[in-house]
């Protein structure tokens, strides 16, 4: 009975260390050969349609969601002097915010709506100090999206930024009598390979894991 004890003992003591062995395997594996970070966010190229003067929004025929392309008249402005100028499109993509209403008085450079370039969407990454010297400009990506989990979506590093995602600088203020040092993240661009016929629009949530060993 003892002996049979000591067996099951011994098997469980193997089973644990196996189990430490493999999962640290798996680690030093993943940190040699992958760059994850899950403070990422789909973004695309956006455009701000503006008040050109001050006047009237005589006309605006906006919705949020609506496709549009460069050019395409989206309001009129009716100034002070009676002339009418329309308000156009500036580039193509989807109406991300409607942010007037046809009647209301516009100010030079009022934000009337905002257009994003949703064909050609993107992710930032904001990659940790610590990991940035790992990250090279055309390794490949594998991008996981919060809304669709499940789905591993393709990419590839575009530019790394020069300066920190921080918005606070880790230098105290000239009254500061203490230095707090924070984690500096740097903004890394990474190209979406398609969308696999998912709806992936900006500032949704995302985790990317980078592919140390690609690209080079």
């Amino acid at each position: 009975m003892r002996a049979r004890q000591i067996l099951i003992i011994n098997v469980i003591a193997l089973i644990v260390v196996a189990a430490a062995l493999v999962g640290g395997y798996l680690y030093f594996y993943n940190q040699n050969n992958y760059v994850r970070e899950e403070d990422a966010y789909v973004s695309a190229d956006t455009r701000y349609v503006v008040g050109t003067a001050a006047g009237k929004l005589t006309r605006w025929n906006v919705s949020e969601g609506a496709a549009v392309h460069q050019g395409d008249t989206l309001g009129q402005e009716t100034l002070p002097t009676g002339q009418s100028v329309a308000i156009t499109a500036p580039i193509d993509g989807v109406v991300l915010k409607n942010a007037a209403i046809q009647g209301e008085v516009v100010a030079p450079g009022m934000v009337l709506a905002a257009i994003g370039d949703l064909d050609h969407e993107y992710v930032i990454a904001n990659i940790k100090e610590s990991d940035v010297r790992n990250v090279k400009v055309g390794q490949s990506v594998d991008i996981y999206i919060d809304a669709y989990p499940g789905d591993t979506f393709s990419g590839t590093v575009e530019s790394i930024g020069a300066e920190s995602a921080a918005e606070q600088s880790p230098f105290p203020s000239p009254t500061s009598t203490t230095f707090t040092k924070e984690v500096q993240r740097v903004p890394v661009k990474i190209s979406l390979s398609g969308q696999q016929g998912k709806d992936i629009v900006p500032q949704m949530n995302a985790t990317v894991r980078i592919h140390r060993n690609s690209g080079t």
